[in-house]
């Protein structure tokens, strides 16, 4: 009898596997290292993989979720109907589309689990892994990609990347990769054929290199990279223009960041721009010192770019941007991903699981998980077809030239 057939004949199989589960949980059961071993054991012979990992994967929700009442959810019931659905010949890619279908109705940020078919799956393993820059390292060449319906469009494109050097800028569509429809995961080291289009209209390939690296290396260079100085014309003459772009939190950024506002200031810029949009959080208002000093060396205007995917920790520095009045948030709402995260590597690595754990602190800034920071003044993003126009920073760079 094949593991499908045993399935639809033994329906309550499957509640009895995740209740034995539940019930042998203990904290950190099945993080790390326990439930690789329990799933190479039990995943033997006839047994139904995807099974034991969906199981697996909502048991150390169960067990870490830090709100106790699942948003008033029939919770052991609502896990119980998602073991039973799963199908033995589910992909590690469908069994995270179900468990998040799950998840998702808890209404927490950072609660959610990826395969490696997600780029979260390596950039948050990346910035997980505190043995250096190249931990998890996959051929990425800068694109951060995002499905909108049934296409993939560029999200964002990292500063001094492969894929901005080849031409691929924030809002196109990515169409195919060497060949194959497209997938965010699915570019091999060195050059790439990918298929884009810009305006809807019209398509064009691209060479793009993707490096071997890991996401949070690129985070850190791009950052880097982003440091940069606009020359604008204004009725009162030219005006230099400052730039910083934070992908990340990370001690190099931080570092790096610090050092271009010294030269920033030391340069007389007559007004800084700090781009929060993309990449992860995890900032603290440490990285706002340095401004505070610059602030009080030469007063300048400061704007912060700020859209939906401006999470976490740099929710954060908007809302202290906001408290203590350094600068205009300009752009629109961030997405409200304020809740404290734990990561679990489950099953050999094969998914990433980042689990809601507590609340965190918002230091006179307002509530900011489910929420979010709001812009002072308002700028809808370009998302798709964007034909190369930020319209956030142009709006920045007018307001200046203004």
């Amino acid at each position: 009898m094949s593991a499908r057939s045993s399935r639809v004949s033994r329906p309550g199989f499957f509640r009895l596997i995740f209740a034995c589960l539940l019930a042998a949980s203990v904290p950190v059961l099945l993080m790390l290292s326990s439930a690789p071993a329990f799933a190479q054991s039990a995943s033997s012979d006839d047994s139904c993989q995807p099974l034991i990992d969906t199981s697996v994967i909502l048991s150390v929700v169960t067990e870490q979720f830090y709100d106790r009442s699942f948003n008033g959810l029939n919770w052991s019931s609502e896990v119980a109907d998602a073991v039973e659905s799963t199908e033995c010949d589910d992909s590690p890619d469908a069994v995270t589309q179900r468990v998040n279908a799950l998840l998702s109705r808890l209404e927490a940020s950072h609660t959610a689990v990826y395969s490696p078919q997600d780029l979260d799956y390596w950039g948050l393993n990346s910035l997980f892994h505190f043995d250096g820059l190249d931990g998890y390292t996959l051929p990425f060449p800068g694109i951060w990609a995002t499905r909108h319906d049934n296409a993939w469009f560029a999200t964002y494109v990292l500063n001094g990347s492969s894929a901005e050097q080849g031409g691929i800028r924030a809002g196109d569509e990515l169409i195919s990769l060497n060949g194959k429809p497209f997938a965010p995961t699915a570019f091999v080291e060195g050059d790439n054929q990918l298929e884009i289009s810009s305006d809807g209209n019209t398509s064009r390939t691209l060479s793009v290199t993707a490096p071997v690296q890991s996401i949070m290396r690129a985070f850190v260079d791009a950052s880097a990279a982003s440091a940069q100085t606009f020359s604008v014309d204004s009725r009162a003459g030219e005006k230099s223009v400052a730039y910083y772009r934070i992908w990340a939190a990370r001690d190099q950024i931080q570092q790096d960041f610090q050092a271009a506002i010294e030269r920033f200031t030391v340069a007389e810029a007559d007004a800084l721009i700090v781009d929060l949009r993309g990449g992860f959080g995890g900032t603290s208002e440490e990285y706002l010192a340095s401004i505070r000093f610059m602030l009080a060396q030469r007063p300048i205007p400061v704007y912060f770019l700020i859209d939906d995917t401006v999470r976490s920790g740099k929710e954060l520095l908007a809302g202290v941007v906001r408290r203590d009045q350094l600068g205009t948030l300009l752009g629109s709402t961030t997405a409200g991903y304020y809740l404290a995260g734990r990561m679990n590597r489950l099953l050999n690595d094969r998914y990433f699981l980042y689990v809601a754990v507590n609340t965190f602190p918002t230091p006179g800034t307002g509530e900011i998980e489910g929420v979010g920071v709001a812009p002072d003044i308002e700028v809808l993003p370009c998302r798709e077809h964007c034909n190369g126009q930020d319209p956030v920073l142009e709006r920045a760079l007018q307001l200046i030239a203004e």
